[in-house]
């Protein structure tokens, strides 16, 4: 594995860093099974940043942040989401909720949202596993829940990477269906105190 670092967009922003050297790195981040991901990064991440819609986290190559040379490796952002639950059955309720106080009432719950995760094209499982990337969003996400709590994640994936990643890393589905971006939305409960170190 490569040696990297994590480093807020928002701190970047704030030591106002020329913008367009930020904007030029983030183009040469590419993803091409999910260009997605290419597009935030470069059209919506400092604006998402700016307006706290969500926080961006940018894993940043160390060797060539020693040459002064800014290189993303790797990406994800974060934000809250309240989560319509209404149509799940009572079962799917209990298995997705737990003792949650009267789950069997609510329509909606809160969770933490993982809105993009990628890796770069240049950069391979070997240099930055996806699995190491979710433990820095797990650990970014920590420091809010120590504060406010909660234990439930969620995202959407196209089907083949519920099948090829996100099933192995013990995400569940929503629900059963694709929706009508055909994609599924995922949940996973994480006891964060492990992150707190």
């Amino acid at each position: 594995m490569k040696d990297y670092i994590v480093v807020p967009l928002g701190e970047i922003i704030n030591k106002e860093y020329n913008t367009s050297k930020i904007e030029d790195s983030f183009k040469k981040f590419s993803c091409h099974r999910e260009e997605d991901l290419e597009n935030f990064l470069v059209n919506k991440a400092i604006t998402y940043e700016k307006s706290d819609i969500g926080k961006t986290y940018l894993c940043l190559d160390a060797a060539e942040l020693k040459e002064k040379r800014f290189v993303i490796m790797a990406y994800f952002t974060i934000a809250q989401r309240a989560v319509d639950i209404s149509a799940l059955s009572s079962k799917k309720r209990r298995k997705m909720l737990g003792s949650f106080p009267g789950r069997d009432s609510i329509k909606c719950v809160s969770a933490f949202l993982i809105g993009q995760l990628g890796r770069c094209d240049d950069y391979s499982a070997e240099d930055l596993s996806g699995e190491q990337i979710l433990n820095e969003c797990y650990h970014a996400i920590s420091l809010a829940a120590r504060i406010v709590g909660g234990k439930m994640i969620v995202l959407e994936c196209r089907e083949h990477m519920y099948e090829k990643f996100y099933q192995k890393q013990e995400f569940k589905k929503i629900y059963d269906k694709l929706n009508e971006e055909n994609l599924y939305a995922l949940y996973k409960k994480i006891d964060f105190r492990e992150y707190w170190n």
